[in-house]
């Protein structure tokens, strides 16, 4: 699966997100390249169910019908 991403929007990411906290979790050894294709991954899928939720709603108030057969349909 291609990334969305671009390697220049990772590491602007990655060093906005250089927060100090309580916890920190300290990873030396990362490719922070490929953590961020890894997390695409697994949040793409979860993005698009929530995108198709809200489409659903959008299409109900036009169309029920539509609304249920597109409810039927996997993102």
């Amino acid at each position: 699966m291609k990334s969305l991403l671009s390697e220049d929007q990772i590491k602007k990411v990655f060093f906005f997100s250089d927060e100090k906290r309580p916890d920190p979790l300290i990873a030396d050894e990362v490719d922070i390249v490929q953590f961020a294709e890894k997390l695409e991954a697994v949040l793409r899928p979860l993005i698009a169910a929530e995108e198709h939720k809200r489409c659903v709603t959008i299409v109900a108030h036009m169309n029920r019908e539509v609304a249920n057969a597109l409810a039927n349909q996997h993102p």
